[in-house]
């Protein structure tokens, strides 16, 4: 009896997958943000906080493109691990005046780049969509002088795309959990 539930239950799980489909991406745009004159919070027992503020800059993309806002900043903080997780909020403007908040946070990877993750909130019923969009990004730092005055990042948008959208029919498995033939 347990070995024909588990089935029935390990059968639902890939359905329910190919219901689902397989997460892709697309590109949403390309930012290139000025940063201002960091400062230091200080070391508390997780870590330690700095303050990036962020200054200006730029973005391109197909659905969407405008500028950054001198209206936010990063709180970053170095755990102890020597690992920077950024923390940001910050507004950009599109091309015909719509501002949109966003939120991003995510690890630094050995390579030095950072992994985020973001979040929009939008008001304007043009740019809506944004309000429901998983979106990740991968944020690039500068070598050589220009260090620490600028990053790009690239954000994409999570989507999945459903292979089916027909229920499985339960009722037509046998009690081991296989499909009656």
């Amino acid at each position: 009896m347990r070995l024909a539930i588990l089935s029935i239950v390990a059968q639902a799980a890939v359905a329910a997958g190919q219901l689902l489909g397989t997460p892709s991406y697309e590109f949403l745009y390309t930012v290139n943000a000025t940063l201002g004159e960091r400062w230091q919070i200080g070391d508390y027992g997780q870590g330690s906080r700095v303050v990036i503020p962020i200054t200006g800059g730029t973005f391109q993309g197909p659905r969407l493109s405008g500028t950054v806002s001198n209206l936010g900043a990063d709180w970053g903080l170095n755990d102890t691990k020597g690992v920077f997780f950024p923390d940001t909020r910050y507004n950009l403007r599109t091309h015909d005046g719509v501002d949109i908040y966003i939120q991003t946070s995510g690890p630094t990877q050995p390579d030095g780049r950072t992994l985020l993750r973001g979040t929009f909130q939008v008001a304007h019923p043009n740019y809506d969509w944004l309000n429901y969009v998983l979106a990740v990004g991968v944020l690039r730092r500068p070598t050589g002088e220009d260090r620490g005055k600028y990053v790009t990042i690239d954000m994409w948008q999570v989507s999945i795309h459903t292979q089916s959208t027909e229920m499985m029919d339960v009722t037509n498995l046998r009690a081991d959990g296989f499909a009656k033939v």
